[in-house]
């Protein structure tokens, strides 16, 4: 009987069905942790790379494009070699180039270490006023950030394989109890992972694969809720940041509101242009609109060219060549056009070009000195006929003191001292005095000579004739003595209404020229109840300019009057002037008022600044004392005072002013 034989079973090439279990628990462990490993620190490491390497690339390259820019413009190497060095603080920084416009290297700084990781770059181009002058290339390297990805992967390798060494161990023992429940444990705790409760921990009895994954989840559960606090944090910062936007905006509306009125009140006509092109027009003011006749929304887009404001065009092209050559241009006189046919005028003419962010703008001003300028003329051709008018005047008085003369009789009747002073106070009340003496003298010794001529008809005896050749050789006297004070009073004046309608340069006593000058003012003074003293010593001699000079004192006491003693019944204006050397003179008027506040002390001299606008101050008069000192007469002026303790201006003078032609 032949037997069947039973066939073998086939060996198979596999593996076991524990082996398999095995394999299969371990890759099911093992890959997902890997994946979520390799993910996490990819994630992360990407993460690195952008906020410590690719975010501060960006900063610095911003920062420097900036930075550098001024310093290409300006050629300034060490500002640029600065910041360069700034940066190159930062181990991470590899290299940094700045070249120019003509791609010429104008800065580069590299590390002494060569890199070994990725490199990363930015480039930006380097702007200056909107035009390119350069570019910037800012390299940084990833090096520390690999070389901790790299121990994130050995650390990670070292731990799955841990897990999964453990795992092989006791995977059939422990299957059903130490990986079912902890992976439903797990399953619960990812759940909440996804539902975003991210503030309860994950919780594993063991530390097994299972434990480990689920210390890894709650890893990622920790750092999720880290990057979710950052987000909240830079949220928090974002929104503060525009808070502080917004605030920063509105202050710069109310500042430009601010300016906008300030520009649109001043009683100076003003423009504002762009620096490009034709210099196109943005914005006038009220006073500009005022002087030159023009709407505001035709003037608005124009330019000096297009609108014929401007008579000549080489005198525009001449202001706006310096301009652009210094920036700024003061006083330039130029004759504009007024809109309507309104004529012609001379403007004075002062600008500055200011930068604001990338926008350079010009602000001119034009003042009209047309009135000025004809009254100059005035004053000249009134120079011309100077010594004519002296003459004329000299005759007028000779004529009127003949008349005086000639009513002598009727005066005497009609209460000739009331009737006298009435009419010499028409002329000029200091002169009352003299005049009045002496025609009391004339008159008496008319009455003598009536007296004499009657006496010689009846016969004369020695002792008559020597009792009136006395009288009359003392009433000579007293007139000549009256007629000699009328005289010098009437020379005072004479000489301070040439000085102050001219600037004529002469040498003059300085003592005689004040006292000439407060003589004028001495009706201003007694409608008052302050007194004005002069201490100069009379031995001082000057070669300047009176009427400059007496403007100077006349404004100072009219100053003091106006702001020295408000709320004071009675004030005292001292004037005192000493020799320093023999080429200097220390002139000093100092009054005992209220004194000048602080915050006031440093303006004083500024044009327009008073505080009584509206009430007598026009805020031009120390302004013009000022320009009298330091430019006619050549020297300077300061001011000292304390609240409560009076002001006192301190001129320092030279002897002889300096031979220039000096300002009116």
């Amino acid at each position: 009987m032949t037997s069947t034989p039973t066939p073998e079973a086939p060996q198979s090439a596999g593996l076991s069905l524990r082996q398999t279990l095995f394999l299969g628990a371990g890759l099911g462990i093992l890959l997902p942790a890997l994946a979520l490993g390799y993910f996490q620190i990819t994630s992360r490491y990407e993460n690195e790379v952008n906020l410590r390497v690719r975010a501060p690339m960006q900063q610095y390259a911003d920062v420097l494009s900036r930075g550098v820019a001024v310093a290409i413009w300006n050629v300034d190497h060490g500002v640029a070699n600065e910041l360069v060095d700034a940066v190159m603080r930062n181990p991470d920084v590899v290299r940094v180039t700045v070249t120019d416009e003509y791609k010429e290297i104008f800065v580069r700084k590299q590390s002494e270490q060569e890199p070994e990781g990725e490199v990363l770059r930015e480039e930006r181009d380097i702007n200056y006023n909107g035009a390119r002058v350069g570019r910037l290339s800012v390299e940084l390297t990833a090096q520390r950030i690999q070389r901790e990805f790299l121990n994130d992967l050995i650390k990670l390798a070292a731990a799955l394989a841990a897990q999964v060494g453990i795992s092989f161990l006791f995977i059939w023992w422990l299957f059903d109890r130490r990986m079912m429940r902890p992976l439903h444990s797990l399953q619960e705790g990812v759940q909440r992972l996804a539902r975003g409760e991210l503030a309860q921990p994950l919780v594993w009895q063991r530390e097994d694969e299972i434990g480990g994954l689920a210390r890894g989840m709650d890893t990622m559960r920790t750092d999720l809720a880290a990057l979710i606090a950052e987000r909240d944090e830079k949220n928090a910062a974002l929104q503060t940041e525009l808070a502080e936007r917004r605030r920063t905006e509105e202050a710069l509306g109310f500042s430009q509101a601010k300016f906008a009125a300030i520009f649109d009140a001043s009683p100076i006509a003003m423009t504002v242009s762009h620096m490009t092109g034709e210099f196109p027009i943005l914005d006038v003011n009220s006073a500009w609109v005022r002087v030159f006749g023009r709407d505001r929304s035709v003037a608005i887009g124009s330019n000096g060219e297009t609108n014929g404001m401007w008579k000549n065009r080489d005198a525009r092209d001449a202001v706006m060549q310096t301009l652009l050559q210094q920036g700024e241009i003061s006083r330039y006189l130029a004759w504009m056009v007024r809109g309507d046919g309104q004529g012609e005028m001379l403007c004075e003419i002062s600008g500055r070009v200011i930068a604001l962010g990338q926008e350079s703008l010009l602000i001119l001003a034009y003042d009209d000195i047309t009135a000025k300028h004809q009254y100059e003329a005035d004053i000249l051709r009134l120079n011309a006929t100077l010594e004519q008018r002296v003459d004329e005047r000299t005759r007028e008085l000779t004529g009127a003191l003949d008349r005086l003369t000639a009513a002598q009789s009727e005066l005497v009747r009609a209460e000739k001292m009331s009737a006298l002073g009435s009419l010499v106070a028409g002329i000029a009340h200091e002169l009352n005095t003299p005049i009045g003496n002496s025609l009391t003298v004339a008159s008496t010794l008319q009455d003598h000579a009536n007296s004499f001529t009657n006496e010689m008809a009846k016969g004369l005896t020695r002792s008559r004739l020597e009792e009136f050749v006395g009288n009359i050789r003392q009433g000579s006297g007293i007139l000549m003595r009256g007629l000699h004070q009328a005289a010098e009073l009437v020379s005072s004046f004479k000489q301070v209404a040439v000085d102050q309608t001219s600037v004529n340069r002469r040498r003059f006593q300085l003592a005689e020229t004040i006292n000439e000058i407060l003589l004028t003012l001495g009706p201003t003074m007694r409608k008052t109840s302050h007194t004005v003293s002069s201490q100069v010593a009379s031995d001082i001699t000057m070669e300047s300019f009176p009427g400059p000079l007496g403007q100077v004192i006349t404004n100072l006491i009219n100053n003091a009057l106006l702001h020295a003693f408000e709320g004071r019944q009675q004030g005292h204006i001292t004037i005192s002037a000493v020799a320093v050397d023999a080429d200097w003179i220390k002139f000093t008027v100092q009054d005992d008022g209220v004194g000048i506040p602080p915050a006031h002390l440093a303006r004083v001299f500024d044009p327009f600044f008073t505080t009584k606008l509206g009430q007598g101050g026009s805020g031009l008069g120390l302004n013009i004392v000022y320009n009298l000192v330091t430019k006619t007469l050549g020297g300077n002026i300061r001011v000292d005072s304390a609240p409560g303790q009076g002001a006192c201006f301190t001129l320092t003078l030279p002897v002889v002013a300096p031979v220039v032609a000096p300002e009116h």
